[in-house]
């Protein structure tokens, strides 16, 4: 029976497509932007990079941007990583039907909770401008508890917060290392959003969903598979 839905933060529950791109004007103003080269390209070129190597590392993201003209000159990474902090913690677009699926599940008897990588400050941030701080059972974020995702520890410490074994558990992410594998090997289902480029050596999630507007479907059609005991339980699920 599953009891608690439990997510992501970037890329899952707000739109980090949208957030680069409202930042754009702002990334011009802090830096040296080659001439010609428009709002919207910058963004164009952001979300591009930000989808290919987002789980290499933001090192990967600033050095597409410099190999392709971006910048007049190009600053140091250490500025670069400083500008997206300061401006993630201040600007985050929430996709439209997050919040009301939240609340669906909460409203359906779901314990509902969020397990983020980062640092306390600025994922709350992101948590407070996105209006979603306080619908959450739980929260963990891995800057608090001194691990992060994908560890199997991280997912086991939400259990234990919210009373659940990890087979009542369904973890929804986009990552499918640290979110998708993480989480199986913890021993709960899993859903995977496809927001971003995605390894062919990745696990596989019980679902794959375009957005967390699709959770509610997903989970009718996971509780139906394992009512016909169809799928079989994620590894350590009853543990």
């Amino acid at each position: 029976m599953i009891k608690a839905i439990i997510f992501d933060l970037d890329h899952t529950l707000f739109d980090r497509h949208a957030t680069l791109r409202a930042i754009a004007p702002q990334f011009r103003k802090f830096f040296h932007v080659s001439e010609g080269i428009t709002d919207d390209e910058i963004a164009d070129m952001w979300i591009y990079a930000d989808d290919r190597y987002v789980y290499d590392g933001w090192e990967y993201i600033f050095a597409y941007l410099k190999e392709n003209g971006v910048f007049v000159t190009p600053p140091k990474y250490d500025d670069y990583r400083s500008f997206v902090f300061n401006t993630f913690s201040k600007t985050a677009v929430r996709f439209d039907f997050t919040l009301p699926m939240l609340k669906g599940l909460k409203k359906d008897g779901y314990k509902v909770a969020l397990i983020t990588n980062g640092r306390h400050e600025l994922q709350y941030k992101k948590l407070v401008l996105t209006g979603m701080r306080y619908i959450f059972d739980e929260i963990i974020v891995s800057g608090d508890v001194g691990v992060e995702k994908p560890d199997r520890e991280i997912f086991m410490m939400m259990c234990e917060k919210l009373g659940v074994k990890p087979g009542e558990c369904v973890y929804v992410g986009d990552n499918p290392f640290n979110d998708i594998g993480g989480a199986k090997r913890a021993g709960m289902y899993t859903f995977h959003i496809k927001t971003v480029y995605k390894n062919p050596k990745a696990p596989v999630a019980d679902a794959e969903i375009a957005t967390v507007g699709e959770v509610p479907q997903a989970l009718t059609a996971l509780k139906a598979k394992i009512e016909a005991g169809q799928p079989d339980l994620p590894e350590n699920a009853c543990k």
